[in-house]
């Protein structure tokens, strides 16, 4: 019986090994593609004749 226990834990530190080692290359995976993706919000311009909604403040203030 002790040899099934023996097992089963080097199983289950086999597999938490596995698991850790995969989590890890999806993390470098994912920071390798991170800075290929846009950095925010592009600003938008504002048209010089556009009219100001009301209640927005004005531009320059």
């Amino acid at each position: 019986m002790e040899a099934v226990t023996d097992s089963y834990a080097a199983a289950q530190l086999d597999g938490l090994k596995a698991a850790v080692l995969a989590t890890g290359g999806i993390t470098l995976v994912g920071f390798l593609a991170t800075p290929h993706l846009p950095s925010g919000r592009t600003p938008r311009t504002r048209q010089p004749n556009a009219e100001v909604p009301p209640g927005a403040p004005e531009p320059g203030k």
